[in-house]
């Protein structure tokens, strides 16, 4: 299994909406042991154990709207089936701090997704959405998923990283169908 977490690269976009996927990926880094490393062109991976089982996380090393040469080139790598293939990101249709995980749905307009539509040919991958709600009036999306979270929405955001995590967990240690009645919302 490999598990793409979305993002921009560089400390300008760290704490920013669209981050999110970076951020998961950042946590799982942190918490697991780590088998080894990929330092690639287009990507860092890390190969690490959740549950005794040995997994693939990485993040692109290219900017959100060209995610999807990164995965390719990560999935051609690791020679990994698109069945396989696990991409967490923002979503600004669900509500803050939610989670959804789908197979076979468009992007939603997502630029990220859209890449990696285009990039592998297909739609039929899992994706792991995490809610970062809605703009407010007068506020564009670009503005919007490249503005950091607000105090008032951290806990909330908070809680719905840490349930991605769990998510992630139970695909690992069971299948993607239990994680899905587990924390879809």
């Amino acid at each position: 299994m490999i598990f793409i977490g979305l993002g921009n690269p560089g400390i300008k976009y760290k704490e920013t909406r669209h981050n999110v996927g970076f951020k998961i990926i950042d946590s799982l880094k942190k918490k697991s042991k780590i088998i080894e490393i990929y330092k690639k062109k287009l990507f860092n991976g890390w190969k690490i154990l959740i549950e005794s089982k040995e997994i693939i996380i990485l993040k692109p090393k290219t900017y959100m709207n060209e995610s999807g040469i990164a995965v390719k080139s990560a999935i051609e790598f690791f020679n990994q089936n698109i069945e396989n293939l696990f991409v967490i990101h923002d979503d600004m249709d669900i509500e803050l701090g939610k989670l959804k995980i789908v197979k076979d749905k468009g992007p939603g307009g997502h630029k990220g997704v859209i890449s990696i539509i285009e990039n592998i040919g297909t739609n039929n991958f899992f994706r792991i959405r995490i809610g970062i709600g809605r703009p407010p009036e007068g506020t564009s999306p670009i503005d919007y998923v490249l503005s950091p979270f607000l105090p008032s929405e951290l806990e909330l955001i908070k809680n719905g990283l840490e349930k991605a995590e769990k998510a992630i967990e139970e695909i690992v240690k069971s299948n993607v169908e239990k994680a899905m009645s587990l924390y879809n919302n």
